[in-house]
């Protein structure tokens, strides 16, 4: 079913001085051992970031670019945080920062935190599920409680609906690998039946720290144009350490700085913008790069329910 979108994907990727997406590991610390996850092989040293450290994060991206997008999770589970991570919104959205996402397995998701979240103005939450069976979340969200999940986002869609919120905008995600993909049209119809908006993509391989979906087998010479999350995202990991993309670093192995002594923009258009350069001249030659299929995902699919 899957089918990359690369038209859609290709007119999005462009030289700027400054990143589309800036993601933030808030905590490399995680409740669940998700199975196309590397967090639970972490090598790097595990921490949540400090306040000062996101401070100068946000700060410097409501002075320079409030449309770009925040994104509070990397490699752990930002709900661990708890009145932390509200605090931390609550300080993005006053500096100026206009989109603030959130990605979570929502288990901790009760419904005192979910009111926070809505107070505090956070733009768009998205959930991880990937299941429908619950032997097959056991299976793929490990450590998780289907049931608790089902839970606490029933009860975020009958706050917005009942509201009628714009925002937060939520979406569950719904990550295609061989365990779960054929019971994707009965996830699909169970949650649109709800009212629930759905995102769709397939497992990706964090580099080559996992296996790809069998979707992402292209040649090398199918690929031509630059990898999106190398040319649209900065990743900083929870000590400060900027990354050398979102998804094959997840080690932090290849940093090109530190945010408590360079600025976003400097890291960005100085050893970042040399990485994105080979890849506009065609040269994946890069060790993190060369055999890495993530550039395969393309645009993800968004299924939404019919209006009544």
């Amino acid at each position: 079913m899957w089918e990359p979108q690369f038209d859609a994907i290709i007119p999005t990727l462009k030289k700027t001085d400054f990143p589309v997406e800036v993601l933030v590991e808030t905590t490399a610390y995680c409740n669940l051992k998700c199975s196309m996850c590397p967090q639970k092989t972490l090598k790097r040293a595990k921490g949540e970031m400090s306040f000062d450290t996101f401070k100068k994060i946000v700060d410097e991206i409501a002075r320079e670019s409030p449309d770009t997008r925040l994104w509070l999770a990397i490699m752990g589970e930002a709900l661990l945080l708890g009145d932390k991570l509200i605090e931390m919104i609550l300080y993005a959205k006053k500096a100026g920062v206009i989109n603030i996402h959130l990605n979570t397995n929502a288990v901790l998701m009760k419904p005192d935190l979910c009111e926070k979240l809505i107070m505090a103005g956070v733009s768009e939450i998205i959930i991880g599920i990937d299941s429908y069976r619950e032997e097959t979340y056991d299976k793929i969200r490990v450590g998780g409680d289907l049931t608790t999940v089902v839970e606490n986002i029933k009860y975020l869609l009958d706050v917005i609906k009942e509201r009628k919120l714009s925002q937060p905008r939520l979406y569950l995600q719904y990550i295609l690998m061989d365990e779960n993909e054929e019971e994707f049209e009965d996830f699909k119809q169970f949650w649109l039946n709800l009212g629930a908006k759905l995102k769709v993509r397939p497992k990706i391989g964090w580099g080559t720290a996992v296996d790809t979906h069998r979707s992402l087998n292209l040649p090398p010479a199918a690929r031509t144009f630059p990898c999106p999350m190398l040319i649209r995202n900065c990743a900083i990991h929870w000590n400060g350490n900027f990354a050398h993309c979102s998804d094959a670093d997840f080690e932090g192995e290849y940093s090109p700085g530190n945010i408590k002594n360079m600025s976003i923009k400097e890291v960005w258009n100085g050893e970042l913008a040399k990485r994105r350069e080979q890849h506009w001249k065609g040269d994946f030659s890069h060790d993190l790069c060369k055999n890495c299929r993530d550039w395969q995902t393309g645009r993800s699919l968004f299924f939404e329910p019919e209006a009544r």
